[in-house]
Parts: C-alpha cells; structure tokens; sequence
C-alpha cells in the first residue's frame, strides 16, 4: 500500500504542468487577495496598521474609551463641516440646519473650538473616511466591551428558566436549548478579552476567492488523478493487477486529501502573510472571543488555535468536495459530463445557501453545505444548537462530526464504485448536428480567434477580469469634503476662458470676503474700546467666520484668476479629476498590474501552441502559414491586450468622471498647474489621448516581446516566466516603493502623467517611448526572420507539401 501511494504521488509530480497550474493558482489567489485589500482609497491598509501600532501604547482597559471618544471627535467634526457646507445657501437649507442643530445641540459650543485649531484626519485623508474608519472599529470594539454581559446574560437565563421549571415540561426543547447554551459557554465566563485590531485575521479567513480556486484546483487535480487514466484506457490494465482494486482507488483518495491540504495550507497562509504586512495581525494568543466576528464561537481556544482549526475545516471540506468530483469522474463516460455534473452539484449547493434564510425550518440546509463549510468562517461568526436524535448538539460540532462522517461514507463509495464499475474507459459525445456550424469559416482570423479564446481560455481571463472590476467597483464612492465640493461648485461656475462677466462675480466675491474680515476687525476694536461685550463679540464673530468658510478655497480661484491675467490663453480648469486619475497613481497602479498579469497568462502560448503540438511543420510549409498567420497572431493579441486595458481603466476613470467630472478636454493643457510647461496649442484632452495612446504603446511592447520570446524558446511556460520577470517584476518593485528600475522599465509609458511637471520627465517618457519602439521593431524583425522554419530542419526532414496533403487525408 505505501509503495502504491508513494508510486502516485511520484506519478503526479511528474506532471510538471500540473504543478505549476496549482502553484500558480496559489499565487493568483494572493495577488487577487492584494489587488482587492488595495483599491478601497476611502480607508487605506495603512490606516488599521497604524491603530494597530498606537493601540499597543495604550494599556488595553482603556482601549475602548480611546476609540470611543475618536469616533465622537471626528463625528462631530464630520456634522460641523457639513453645517458649514449647508450654511453657504442658508435660505434654501435652513430646514435642514434646524434639523441637524436639533439632533445636536451643543455640538459647535463643544467641538467647534477644536475644529479650527486641528481637524485634519490622523489616518485616512478626510473626515467621512476617518469617522467610517473608527465607526468599523468602534462596532468591533462595542462587542467586545459587552461580550461579558452577554455571558452573564446566557447564564442568568439558564439560572431562571431552572427555577421556574415548574412551568414547564421537562423535556421542553427551549429549556434544553437554554441549559445547552449555558453549559457550552460556562467555561468562557472568565475569558480575557483583548482590544486589538482584527481587519488583517478577518479579511484573510473571509475572503470568497479562496474557495473558488481551491473547487478550480480541485476540478483540475481530479481530473489529473482519474480523467486523464480513463482517457489513456489505463484502468483495463490497472485492474487486473493484484493492487488495481481497493488499494488504487485508496491511495488515489489519500494523495488527493495530501494535495487539498497543501494547496489550502498555501492560499490561506499566503493571504496571512500579505495581511500581517498591510494590516497587522495582533496578538494570535488572544482568546478568538477577541474577534468580535467570532465572539460567539463556543471554544475556549486562542486565535492562533482558531486558525489552525479553521484550516483543518477547510481541508476536510475541500476533501469532501474532491470526493463527490472523484465519483462523478468515475461515473462519466466523458470529460464535459463531468464537469457539467460537478458545476451542477456546486450551483445546488450554492443556491441553497444562498437563498435558505438563517431562521427557515430548511436552516441545516443552509449551513451543512458544502459551500458554507469550504467558506468555513461563516458558521463560526453564529451560534445555534441542533436537535438530533433527542439531544441537542452545537451547531459548529454538528458539522465537524458530520463532516467526517461524510467523508469516511463517499471515500468508502469511491472505493465500492471504483471497484464494480467495468467500463472505465471515455466515451465521446455524439451532439446533433445543429450544434455544429454549418459553414465553417476558413478565414485565418477567425481560426485564430476561436484557437485563443476557446482552446487557449482566453474568454475566461477576460471574464474574470470583469467579475474582480465589478466586485472591487460595485460599493466603491469617492468622499468629497467641503472645501472641495466648494472649489467645484467656484469651477463650475468659472469653467472656460475669462469673460467680463466671471471677471466681475470674482472681484464681487472677493470684496465680499475683504469686506468680512474688515467686520472682523472692527469688531474687535469695539471689544477693546468696550463697546460691546465679550459674549456679543463671539456671537458676531461666530456668525461671520461661518461666512469666511469658503475664503480659503476662494484663494486657489483667484489664483487662478491673477495667472489667467498673465497668460490669457489660459482658462479656468477644475483639475481634480486629471490630477486623481493622470498624474497620481493610486486609482490606476493596481488596475495596470491586474492587466499586465492577464495580457501575459492570456497570450503566452500565441506562438508556443504550434511549436508545442508540432503544428508549425504543416502550417509553415502553407502559402499562408509564414508571415501572413504571423501577422495576424500579433494583430489579434494586441487587440486582446487593449481589450484588458480598456477593462480594467474604464472603472476607475468613469467612478472619477461621475465624482468629479472632466471639464474643459479643450483647454489648453499649460491652465493646470502640473502641465505648465507645454505650449498653448496643445490641449488638456490632447495629453489625455497622448496618456492613453503610451499605455497601448507599452501593451503593444508587451504582445511582440512576448512573442519574440515564445518563437526563441518555443516552450509557453518558459515564456510565461521570462515575460513576467521582464515586464511585470519591475512595475511590481516600483508598487512596492522601490523605483531603480523606472527608467528601463514600462512605468514611464503607463504611467506618463508623473514625468509631464518637468522637462527631464518629458525626456524620459522620450526615452521610453523611443527606446521600447525600437525594441518593438527588432522584435518585429526578429518574428520575421525566425518564424519560418530552419535550413537544419528543412535537411532533417525533407517532406514535401503533397506529402504533406497526402497525410491529412490519409488522417481523415
């Protein structure tokens, strides 16, 4: 038995491919993991790493407190400022103003001295984001502050419902339920709980992703173990050998229980890992009740026992998954029965967890699924008790021991199956006739299209690339604050060249603003000559420094307006949406690495698919099969690399276009400040059309390195590798802070709006954009004068086209 075990894991690690996939797999599931921690800008990771290194200076009984009276602060910031806002238009927002005064009070007598001397945010960048920051951590700690209220409470109930028994029947289920809950949580009564941040536990034990690539891992692993066997017609000779009954199916099962766990152990690890960096994990030898998502997990376990316990459930959950998908393959007589099965048993279990309600007689359902288990962490996050057979059982014990039960029933139905089943052999299909396109096209486009994205799965690169940009984009908004919706109303209303009328509003608005600071002053004076009294100083203080709000926002304007004076070419230009989207970084890095990865994982077999079937042998001694095909394979790919591109830029520049709004595309580029250094002539949309045109630019390079590289190797997975540490290894240093590698690298393409403030930016964009298209035409030429095949391979193997023919039709 060993050596049979020993023989199948030897049998799958021979599979280099196979390896590779699932490894790749586990890190495709971390950088998803990191590409969705990364893209909330409201509340960065760095805002939870932060609290987390200042709450380890506070002594953890006045934790709590801390981010209670924060959360107050910032919350009556956030109300002083939007009264601010509403104050601008009082007659028309009086209702409103009334309204928020009467909910707060006292809030401007108590916060409002502290708003002027210092409301700027400590760890995000604006008051929404701080004040939802510490509300989210506020929630998290209120559970905890009352976890042991609801102990005492538990046990209390317990307490009364035995004293009032007499009421009752003995066996009432609801006095069990109640005995049941005190009796689990007896031991918990003196738990020590822990204030800490729990974001970086929560997030990487909660992340959806994960089980779908272990299913996907699954599927493949399965169909490695038992598909690939049945296609080859290997278990005719397997099972008459004296180990081809019980003990191959055995050790098949035990292989694949090694290889779940590893694969599972991996991803869960490698999002831990990541979340320790950005977030931080706290103290792992806190009681899990520290986790106000689990505080109602009935066992007196730490965290880092809780993880260990929450990985075992996932394994035997992916186990019991791999189960069911080995039995369905060794029941289909064919691959696409097979996987149709598994995705029907998958979406079953999906939809009754999904649409089962938490309190439905149905609930078991729900939570005994092989969905809710592989997500694991959802179970845990409640507690519930199970009548089964006369006695009650937690909810979470309920389904590790079913879970086992489970699982030690299907690998005893894998083996019985296994072993009376006598046709293990693959059957094809025999679809009607209607499925099949009457005409096939012979057109090189179309043979191409349908080989890259139906065989090659490309389709489903761009498929999941959608879903991550409508998952991370669907609750995504943008805060605007007061000063900066007030700069946008000033700019809409100023957009444009200078006009004698907008000249007059500002001259207006100005005087108006002078005139109030000199009602300031004069104020004073009477305060000082004794004219009026302290209190009705402040009063009329207070009234006109609410009308001096917008003063300082007013000053960029009239920035603006005096430059526009020198320069009158110049225009007006709200240019926070250019700013957001073409010069900083933070709303496009991401998305240009998530369309790197695919443009490389996507296109890397173009060229290698032929070399690797030996398809180039017939298809280059075609009249079309040399450069005409060629052409075409690079036409197509770079239309498939723009096609990422425009996936994953479109999210963020509509997002910003609806928050913000892209006025003034024909203004001349030199009226924002960062462009100023371009001549009049050349507009703001101009430079916008160049930004995009540099990114194509750097896809094209991509498309024709990478192909360059597959015709020099002829392997995809070498050029996988060599095209990702070319082109991505650099962008991912420059993610991480470090930029020595800039200037040889793509980011001065992608990335052009951070080198246009300055002429050695410009230059270097030059330099990139000149230096990358020489290697695009080398890499042309080299396509060209290599694709074709060898003089040594025209000696090693003289066929002649009739030949050729000849052996096509003898194949059909």
């Amino acid at each position: 038995m060993f050596n049979l075990i020993r023989y199948e894991f030897i049998k799958l690690f021979q599979k280099r491919k196979l390896i590779i996939f699932l490894l790749f797999l586990c890190i495709i599931n971390v950088g998803v993991f990191a590409y969705v921690q990364n893209l909330n800008t409201n509340i960065p990771p760095s805002a939870y790493h932060q609290l987390q290194n200042d709450l380890q200076q506070i002594n953890n009984n006045e934790r709590y407190t801390f981010i209670k009276n924060q959360y107050e602060t910032y919350h009556a910031y956030l109300i002083i400022e939007e009264l601010m806002n509403l104050r601008l238009h009082e007659k028309d927002n009086q209702y409103m103003i009334d309204s928020i005064l009467t909910d707060y009070p006292n809030i401007e007598e108590k916060y409002g001295k502290r708003y002027q001397e210092n409301h700027t945010p400590y760890y995000t960048s604006d008051l929404e984001s701080e004040v939802s920051f510490f509300k989210e951590v506020l929630q998290e700690f209120q559970l905890l502050n009352d976890y042991p209220a609801y102990i005492r409470d538990i046990q209390e109930k317990a307490e009364t419902i035995s004293q009032i028994s007499i009421f009752q029947t003995s066996d009432s289920l609801e006095q069990k339920n109640i005995q049941k809950t005190a009796q689990d949580y007896q031991s918990l009564i003196n738990t020590p709980i822990v204030y800490e941040s729990e974001k970086g536990i929560f997030t990487a034990l909660s992340f959806p992703a994960t089980s779908f690539f272990i299913m996907l891992s699954m599927m493949v692993l399965v169909s490695s173990l038992i598909l690939e066997e049945k296609e080859k017609k290997l278990f005719s000779i397997i099972k008459i050998t004296p180990q081809g009954q019980y003990p191959t199916m055995i050790a098949k099962c035990f292989v694949m229980f090694v290889v779940i766990g590893i694969i599972t152990s991996l991803m869960i690890f490698g999002q831990f890992i990541y979340a320790s960096i950005i977030y931080g994990l706290g103290d792992l030898s806190r009681s899990v009740q520290s986790l106000s998502h689990y505080y109602q997990c009935p066992f007196a376990i730490d965290v880092q026992q809780f993880i260990g316990l929450f990985i075992l459930i996932k394994w035997l959950a992916a186990s019991l998954i791999g189960l069911i998908m080995l039995l369905i393959a060794t029941l289909s007589k064919n691959k696409v029965l097979a996987v149709i099965m598994s995705f029907a048993v998958i979406m079953i279990e999906y939809i009754l967890y999904l649409f089962i309600p938490s309190l439905d007689s149905l609930y078991l359902l729900k939570y005994f699924n092989i969905i809710a288990i592989l997500q694991t962490d959802a179970f845990f996050q409640i507690y519930r008790n199970v009548y089964l057979f006369g006695n009650l059982m937690s909810l979470q014990m309920f389904i590790l021991v079913g879970l086992l039960c489970l699982l030690m029933f299907f690998v005893l139905i894998n083996i019985l199956v296994y072993h009376y089943k006598r046709n293990m052999a693959l059957e094809m299909i025999e679809f009607p006739h209607f499925f099949y396109p009457k005409h096939v096209s012979l057109s090189l486009f179309f043979q191409e299209c349908y080989k890259i994205f139906s065989i090659q799965k490309v389709f489903i690169l761009c498929i999941l690339c959608i879903g991550i940009q409508c998952y991370q984009y669907q609750h995504i908004s943008i805060y605007v604050d007061n000063e900066e919706r007030t700069y946008q109303q000033y700019m809409q209303k100023l957009s444009g060249a200078l006009t004698k009328e907008k000249e007059q509003w500002i001259l207006d608005v100005q005087k108006h603003y002078q005139d109030l600071n000199q009602q300031l002053a004069d104020i004073s004076n009477k305060r000082q000559a004794g004219l009026i009294t302290q209190i009705q100083a402040n009063m009329m203080q207070t009234q006109i420094e609410e009308q001096l709000r917008g003063e300082q926002v007013f000053q960029k304007v009239l920035e603006q307006f005096h430059d526009i004076q020198v320069h009158p070419q110049k225009q007006f230009v709200y240019p926070t949406a250019y700013q957001q989207y073409f010069i900083e970084t933070h709303w496009t890095f991401m998305p240009i690495l998530l369309c790197c990865l695919f443009v490389i994982i996507g296109l890397c077999q173009v060229t290698t698919y032929e070399y690797q079937n030996q398809m180039n042998q017939i298809t280059q001694m075609t009249s079309k099969g040399n450069h005409n095909l060629l052409r075409i394979k690079c036409y197509l790919a770079i239309m498939i690399g723009i096609l990422f591109l425009l996936i994953v830029s479109l999210p963020p520049l509509f997002l910003i276009h609806k928050t913000y709004g892209f006025s003034s595309l024909f203004a001349p580029a030199f009226s924002l400040a960062d462009l100023s250094i371009f001549p009049s002539w050349i507009s703001v949309g101009m430079l916008c059309l160049i930004n995009f045109l540099l990114k194509i630019e750097a896809i094209i390079v991509i498309v024709i390195g990478m192909v360059s590289i597959g015709v020099k190797v002829r392997n995809h997975l070498l050029t996988l590798f060599i095209s990702l540490c070319i082109f991505l290894l650099p962008l991912l240093f420059a993610y991480g802070g470090y930029h020595f590698l800039d200037s040889l690298s793509l980011y001065p393409l992608f990335f052009s709006g951070q080198f246009v403030s300055t002429y050695d930016g410009l230059l270097q964009i030059l330099f990139s954009f000149v230096g990358y298209s020489v290697f695009a035409l080398f890499g042309l030429r080299y396509l060209y004068k290599n694709y074709q095949r060898s003089e040594e391979f025209h000696l090693r193997y003289p066929i002649k086209k009739v030949e050729i023919i000849d052996k096509i039709k003898s194949s059909k």
